[in-house]
């Protein structure tokens, strides 16, 4: 009588970890993935920016300005084969009606979805405290360009976008701690606001100017709005709003927006 066989259990499915903002990095298990070939990395990043998957005919020519012949055909395959073989599951690439995706878990595994699920949260009414604690979590792990080594249209357009949600991540914590009252806080969270995109709405830099008329003095505040303005004409040949030449001339003169009122920018409903 033979003995009964034996079956092993099936491989635990491995944990992944996506690092795009200021850096590239992809750790299975908490090792960092060495890639076969330049491709396969190439490849991640694509879908990585494109959530919702693409077309192969569509990733052929963005990634690899290549038709969809038979060689080309080839090629992605083989790729494909690799991406997978170094994430650890087959299903770490799914296709669906031809279109190609990251599997939902590697996706979810990456600091951009941190970062735009702690905003969603911080966009629903709760606790200001809880906000700003999904805030700064997000932030801690958002220090950087998004795929700083890649290039092409198709990554700026992810660039973009992630980098509009770092601005908003600041920007609400500025108003979270403005509401405190933390206004070296708040005036903290402008700055670095301003610094990932200077051309944030105008009703931030006169916030940032009344915050660092507040924290500082006015010298601060006037020298922010000089700066703001000789990048205004240098960068897009522009000049600021008369609203926002009128505040900066009544700083000058000693005006402290937020001692008898709570400041509002110019032109601003709330």
């Amino acid at each position: 009588m033979s003995a009964p066989q034996s079956h092993a259990d099936p491989a635990p499915a491995p944990t992944w970890l996506l690092r795009t903002l200021g850096q590239a990095e992809v750790l299975v298990n908490g090792a960092a993935v060495v890639w076969p070939a330049r491709s396969a990395g190439e490849l991640l990043w694509y879908l990585h920016a494109h959530p919702d998957g693409r077309y192969r005919h569509d990733l052929l020519r963005d990634l690899w300005d290549l038709d969809d012949t038979p060689a080309a055909l080839n090629r992605f395959r083989v790729t494909l084969h690799r991406l997978r073989h170094a994430l650890g599951r087959a299903d770490a690439v799914t296709e669906s009606g031809g279109r190609y995706a990251l599997h939902p878990d590697l996706l979810a595994a990456s600091d951009t979805a941190t970062l735009h699920e702690a905003l969603r949260g911080a966009r629903q009414a709760g606790p200001p405290r809880e906000r700003e604690e999904l805030l700064r979590r997000a932030l801690a792990s958002a220090d950087g360009e998004y795929l700083p080594h890649l290039n092409g249209e198709w990554v700026q357009e992810a660039r973009q976008a992630h980098r509009a949600a770092v601005v908003e991540a600041h920007l609400t914590l500025a108003r979270l701690h403005c509401d405190a009252h933390e206004c070296p806080l708040a005036a903290q969270e402008l700055v670095r606001a301003a610094a990932t995109d200077p051309l944030i709405g105008e009703d931030h830099h006169q916030r940032l100017m009344a915050c660092l008329a507040m924290t500082r003095d006015r010298y601060a505040a006037t020298e922010h709005y000089r700066r703001y303005r000789a990048f205004l004409a240098t960068e897009i040949g522009d000049t600021p709003m008369a609203d926002t030449v009128a505040f900066a001339e009544r700083l000058k003169g000693g005006e402290l927006p937020c001692v008898d009122t709570p400041f509002r920018p110019a032109g601003s409903r709330d």
